[in-house]
């Protein structure tokens, strides 16, 4: 990438830079921040350090525009899928830090056509369960498989984009939901359009607090919350002693919950495919898996293709170990 399209590499690390710049200025660091503390933050940064990241934020945000318009150009396959959407929603933003967990149905359904729970009855809409095949929890929500992740926070909030995000999924042939889990690169891409006129609003809007805590006093209780990761939903739940340490702990990642909806689509998305050479389908599943979460094939190795062709049609059968 860097040797033929240099210039749009360069154009990446600096929108890198930018939001790590923001992670460092309110966290103490852009990896693992440190700033944050039980009640609020150590530190709270001064006004003053907040005017030039402004500004090299505005710059971000005419490359996020140009990242979109990049995006939209790319060949994606024709390719859709039929599961449950889930992401969390709050009328009047686009849900990131809070939100009421909901989810719409299958392909078609009307727009309005959504439900809704309190994040305190998580883990009784969303049920793990192990399956035969896999060490990996597979999560089903209301029995169904779903899919948490950009397509689905776009698919479920997308009118709640600012106005230059919006426009620029307009630009970019978006509709008002988004099924084709190959174009998910072009949601995060208007994610990031998003991102940075959010965190330019509340820069114009922040007024430093007389104190960046408030006093917590330790007891006995049950702490439960829901956040949108870049990955989709993850909810966290923690019991307490009176003392204020931890006695049991649950965390539902999004990677664990799309697992079904990628091994679905990974079965649906060969079938059509058996004519490649073993090569090029692995790079394809690959490229697939990659939809859902950008890291899990090259951090984890995670597709290891074994193909056993016993006929020219169809009846070929495939299989990827982990």
């Amino acid at each position: 990438m860097a040797r033929d399209h240099r210039p749009l590499v360069e154009r990446g690390l600096a929108l890198k830079k930018a939001g790590n710049e923001i992670l460092e200025l309110v966290g103490g660091r852009a990896i693992h921040p440190v700033n944050v503390r039980i009640g609020g933050f150590y530190r709270a940064p001064a006004r003053a350090k907040l005017i030039p990241l402004a500004e090299r934020l505005r710059w971000a945000g005419d490359a996020a525009l140009e990242t979109v318009r990049w995006v939209a150009g790319f060949d994606f396959p024709d390719f859709e899928h039929d599961h449950q959407m889930f992401a969390l929603s709050l009328p009047g933003t686009y849900a990131i830090e809070a939100g009421t967990p909901t989810y719409r149905g299958v392909l078609g359904e009307p727009v309005g056509a959504t439900r809704s729970f309190p994040v305190s009855g998580f883990e009784q809409h969303v049920v793990e369960e192990q399956v035969p095949h896999s060490t990996a929890l597979h999560a089903r929500l209301a029995g169904e498989r779903y899919l948490v992740g950009p397509t689905a926070r776009y698919t479920l909030n997308s009118q709640w984009l600012s106005e230059p995000a919006r426009a620029a999924a307009r630009e970019a042939g978006l509709g008002t939901e988004c099924r084709n889990p190959f174009r998910s690169i072009l949601v995060r891409a208007v994610e990031i359009v998003y991102a940075v006129d959010e965190a330019l609003r509340i820069i114009e809007a922040y007024e430093p607090p007389d104190r960046p805590w408030i006093d917590v006093e330790p007891h006995a209780g049950v702490g439960y919350g829901a956040t949108e990761a870049p990955r989709g939903v993850l909810y966290h739940r923690y019991d307490l002693d009176a003392d204020g340490l931890v006695t049991a702990a649950r965390i539902i990642p999004p990677t664990s919950q799309n697992q079904a909806a990628i091994e679905d689509d990974l079965r649906r998305f060969v079938m059509s495919r058996l004519d490649l050479g073993d090569e090029r389908l692995q790079w394809e599943c690959e490229q697939a898996i990659r939809n859902y979460d950008p890291c899990i094939s090259c951090s984890t190795h995670f597709l290891d293709l074994s193909v056993i062709r016993t006929g020219d049609g169809p009846a070929e059968r495939l299989a990827g170990h982990r």
